[in-house]
């Protein structure tokens, strides 16, 4: 197995980096209780799939309030945000500003491109990291 290069693989490389980012800000959410650490899959802003007690192993789709969000500020985060998620949020934001113009055939990804996203991505992990450090054993 290789690994996915930045460039020659861009899109699939790109999404599973924002992807990863977005689920490390929920993570980080949840941790700071800002946000219901609960088995409800955002699919858009107030729209969540729940397991559904009368369907194995299936799913429903509910409305309800916060939970984990899809893309940073989608939807917005209602309420304090420590200053360490918010630094998590303002790197995935950068990542973010790349996905329509490289993922939509607007611009071509660069080698600067993918070194913003790839230290914003590491930052957005680094502040994780911490925040997992410092929880009680």
């Amino acid at each position: 197995m290789s690994l996915l290069h930045p460039l020659d693989d861009f899109e699939l490389w790109f999404w599973s980096a924002m992807l990863g980012g977005t689920n490390a800000v929920n993570a980080a959410l949840h941790m700071a209780q800002v946000t219901p650490a609960e088995s409800a899959f955002p699919s858009q802003p107030g729209v969540y799939h729940v397991p559904d007690e009368n369907a194995a192993g299936g799913h429903r789709a509910v409305l309800k309030s916060l939970g984990d969000v899809l893309h940073v500020g989608r939807p917005p985060i209602q309420g304090p945000v420590p200053d360490d998620v918010q630094r998590m949020m303002h790197a995935m934001e950068i990542i973010e500003s790349h996905r329509d113009p490289c993922t939509r055939g607007e611009s071509e990804p660069t080698a600067d491109i993918v070194a913003q996203c790839q230290a914003a991505y590491a930052e957005c992990l680094g502040l994780l990291r911490k925040r997992l450090a410092e929880v009680p054993a």
